[in-house]
């Protein structure tokens, strides 16, 4: 079953709304979870089975799990809007939004503590959570994504580095890179329809071949996502990727690098007291990203959970997952659900 609420956000802007999804069965619910999508990512159900999505799995087994919408959901795909609003699309901004929707799902569910998930970007922001409220926090579960760098650069120069994306009226990411919006939606819509339909690019023979090599390759080999070697399955990807949010703001990029680059960054509150916390850290990382852009995401996600300060920390390396595969990819059910819910019944209470 799903419920749905919806709320405006400060300042009231026409796109801040943020909306919160909540996903549960018939039966008494063991346990509450929140969980952060990453980046373009939104709390809609794109894959309704339990094979392929951790909310309908945990859902089912008493776990009900409420999703965020972020603000970019509410932004038109299609172009011609003035983006400069993202430029209060901060960090705290959205670390706020998060807040709200956890303290709706405590009231919903009747739970004081929540379990907080979140994936890539999302991740970022379920330690944020754990730092604003960690009282109201049961545990965390990391999907390959960092917090803090484990070998810091020099110190960032925030100011500097915000001004080029004014100079640039850069404010905004867009999904859909070089390739354009009309034509990424048509490729992973065909793709998601009839993989075996035919290509648009002669040179494959079917549709799903030639999104499946874009996709392989998108951030190095293996590093989105390794269907090569069976552990995504390209129509499942499809159908996720066609529900994304084309937009995303820039500023935060820029504020989590200088995030990750301090024990303490004196900007903000949510990495206050970070390395003395006490609540439990559920991680799993993909070898995939390493190996196409990089050790540094890795090491910087086991690094993050580790020297959190939790006394009860479990680190899960998944070897050969590109960084999809962790949630929607062919081993995820076994390598990364089910543990999931074992680690959380277990801490439930």
């Amino acid at each position: 079953m799903e419920t749905r609420w919806e709320a405006a956000r400060p300042p009231g802007g026409a796109y801040d709304r943020i909306r919160v999804h909540r996903y549960r069965g018939a039966g008494p619910s063991r346990a509450a979870l929140l969980y952060l999508p990453g980046t373009n990512m939104n709390g809609q159900i794109a894959l309704p089975d339990e094979d392929h999505n951790l909310w309908v799995f945990l859902a089912r087994r008493g776990v009900e799990v409420f999703t965020l919408d972020y603000r970019t959901g509410s932004v038109p795909a299609g172009g011609g809007v003035d983006l400069g609003f993202m430029a209060q699309w901060t960090v705290d901004a959205f670390a706020e939004d998060v807040r709200a929707a956890a303290t709706l799902a405590r009231k919903e569910s009747g739970k004081p503590r929540l379990f907080v998930a979140g994936f890539s970007r999302g991740a970022f922001f379920t330690y944020a959570e754990a730092g604003l409220e960690p009282e109201g926090v049961a545990g965390l579960v990391v999907l390959d994504g960092p917090f803090k760098s484990h070998a810091p650069h020099a110190a960032l120069d925030r100011a500097a580095e915000i001004q080029k994306l004014r100079q640039a009226k850069a404010w905004a990411s867009d999904v859909a890179g070089a390739l354009g919006w009309d034509t990424r939606q048509t490729l992973l819509s065909a793709a998601a329809e009839n993989p075996d339909a035919p290509a648009v690019d002669p040179k494959f023979k079917s549709i799903g071949a030639q999104v499946e090599d874009l996709l392989y390759n998108a951030w190095g080999p293996g590093g989105l996502t390794n269907p090569r070697a069976g552990l995504a399955k390209v129509q499942v990807l499809s159908k996720l990727l066609a529900g994304y949010d084309r937009y995303y703001p820039a500023i935060q990029t820029v504020e989590g690098r200088a995030i990750a680059e301090q024990a303490d960054d004196p900007t903000t509150r949510i990495d206050d007291n970070w390395g003395k916390w006490s609540v439990p850290v559920l991680y799993f990382g993909s070898t995939g990203m390493a190996r196409a852009m990089g050790a540094d995401f890795l090491l910087d996600g086991i690094y993050s959970a580790a020297k959190s300060g939790s006394p009860d920390v479990t680190l899960n390396v998944l070897e050969g997952f590109g960084h999809l595969d962790v949630v929607a990819g062919e081993k995820a059910r076994a390598e990364v659900f089910e543990p999931t819910l074992a680690w959380i019944l277990e801490r439930a209470r």
